[in-house]
């Protein structure tokens, strides 16, 4: 008997746990999916309005978090528009980042914070009941082996510098309970079901070297028959995160699906000013709608004309001209 109830505690341990873990996970994905903000970047935003203007070292130190990790947060947040940049008069050297109209009224909307329900509920505990909830966490994290880890005070499901494109689905969001959401036809999109974006936009934003060649040999053998060299491919990829440009990969169960690289001419009124140069998608993934997915987000992230250079008899044209590509010219090459 005694064993028993032993073991329905500890069950009883264990749904409390995953009660927090999946609160922290709808909370998180519901404002990716309502808002398109995540939860750091509510917090800094939040921050930034009601200061004014504050230099990105001092947000940083105010959220708890490291400068690198909100530089990169707030370089995701000018890129929507929320905040801008502004050189303090007195010291050019000093860089003030402020809201845009945009954010205020994004934020107006904005529900509460998870992990600000929770500090004003704990507000109202006497001192040594906090103690106690953590003493209990502290020494939970120890038994997880997770008492090392580095970690920011903020309640999210996801890594900070997580940007809202990364966390939402592309076959069209998640289930309440968690289950991924399956594409017309009724299958998965991939072994793992849920297909997720990443935006890149850096060198930097690659793990190592060895990623940006993985990413090179996923084309090259994506686009066959029309491929490029695996060498021209990867210079392709270079070229377009150090001119401006960005890339983005699609990835299902750990694995790449598909992917875009868009590079930036730098001719805008003369030309297009985007060069779509590569669009693949993993052959067993073909025909459910992914390689579309990519190519819309990638004229949303565009922010202009785009163009691109496709064979007369790649079955690829027919997706281009089915979100809008014309065939206004021809084109002609002279070759030494």
């Amino acid at each position: 008997m005694v064993k028993n109830s032993a073991f329905c505690l500890t069950e009883r341990i264990l749904v409390a746990l995953r009660r927090v873990m999946r609160a922290v996970d709808l909370h998180s994905r519901k404002l990716v999916h309502t808002y398109s903000l995540t939860s750091p970047q509510l917090v800094l935003l939040r921050e930034i309005d009601r200061v004014g203007e504050i230099a990105i070292g001092e947000l940083a130190r105010r959220s708890n978090i490291g400068n690198a990790t909100a530089t990169g947060i707030v370089d995701r947040l000018e890129h929507r528009g929320l905040v801008v940049r502004n050189r303090n008069g007195r010291d050019r050297r000093n860089v003030l980042v402020s809201c845009t109209d945009n954010a205020r009224t994004l934020l107006g909307a904005a529900p509460p914070l998870l992990q600000e329900r929770f500090m004003e509920q704990l507000d109202h505990l006497q001192n040594w009941e906090q103690e106690q909830i953590l003493s209990s966490l502290e020494r939970l994290a120890k038994m997880m082996n997770a008492q090392d880890l580095d970690a920011a005070p903020m309640l999210a499901s996801y890594p900070l510098d997580a940007t809202e494109d990364t966390l939402r689905p592309v076959n069209g969001g998640r289930k309440e309970d968690g289950a991924a959401a399956k594409p017309a036809g009724g299958r998965a999109a991939g072994e793992g079901g849920t297909v997720q974006l990443r935006e890149l936009r850096r060198l930097e934003d690659f793990g190592d070297a060895s990623e940006l060649e993985e990413l090179a040999s996923f084309l090259f053998e994506a686009l066959k028959p029309y491929n490029d060299t695996h060498e021209d491919i990867a210079r392709g990829i270079r070229d377009a995160l150090t001119g401006g440009g960005f890339l983005l990969v699609a990835e299902t169960a750990g694995k790449t699906a598909g992917s875009l690289v868009m590079l930036r001419t730098g001719m805008s009124g003369y030309i297009p000013e985007n060069l779509l140069l590569f669009v693949a998608v993993d052959p067993s993934l073909r025909g459910r709608g992914l390689g579309k997915k990519l190519v819309e987000r990638a004229l949303e992230l565009a922010g202009g004309e785009v163009k691109l250079h496709v064979e007369y008899d790649n079955p690829a044209r027919r997706l281009y001209e089915r979100v809008g590509f014309t065939s206004k010219y021809a084109e002609m090459r002279y070759t030494p």
